[in-house]
């Protein structure tokens, strides 16, 4: 199967990377999937760290379904945190991919859906002071509130591909058993 690299480029200096196998390709965008034990590297201010992807804070990662929109100012992903769903997204620059590697500009604000009918935005905070750095343009900052705004309410309504769809691709990625991707090699310009 198909791998790829994602690269989510935090302003002013850090990167996070991370691979994913290519799962399937259909209206909403392009599906991919990071099992378990999964290499989670990133870099700010000259440090770099490596930990699992979806690992935060946690002893361990989760297994996480990303999908790249075909059109939009953001980028999802689905896991199970414990015995709550949740659906976090990142505002950010439409992605693009180049050298196997799909890349986007987080732009701070991020929209989250949970099974229990939740849905909060996340880092308002970090998106004012970003702005006020002049870290995010004035017409970024425009999109990103419109793409979050809009974000929201298909969480509330449980538009697809926020319904069912991201629900069933996740438990068909995990029946796969696909194993780590633990190799990520050195980013590309």
């Amino acid at each position: 199967m198909k791998t790829i690299v994602i690269r989510k480029i935090k302003r002013p200096d850090g990167i996070g990377r991370w691979p994913a196998y290519v799962l399937a390709e259909d209206s909403f965008g392009t599906w991919l999937y990071s099992p378990l034990g999964c290499i989670y590297r990133g870099r700010s201010g000259g440090t770099t760290a490596e930990c699992e992807v979806g690992q935060g804070n946690r002893a361990r990662g989760l297994p996480v379904l990303h999908l790249v929109p075909k059109i939009g100012w953001w980028f999802a992903a689905w896991y199970r945190l414990g015995g709550t769903a949740v659906i976090g997204i990142d505002v950010c620059t439409p992605p693009t991919c180049l050298n196997n590697e799909w890349r986007y500009t987080d732009l701070e604000l991020d929209p989250h859906g949970f099974d229990d009918g939740r849905v909060e935005l996340h880092d308002e905070e970090e998106f004012k002071a970003a702005c006020e750095a002049s870290l995010i343009s004035a017409r970024e900052a425009a999109e990103a509130g419109a793409a979050a705004a809009e974000l929201m309410q298909s969480l509330r309504e449980r538009r697809e591909p926020f319904g069912r769809i991201g629900w069933d691709r996740l438990d068909s990625a995990l029946a796969l058993e696909l194993p780590p991707i633990t190799e990520l090699g050195e980013p590309t310009a």
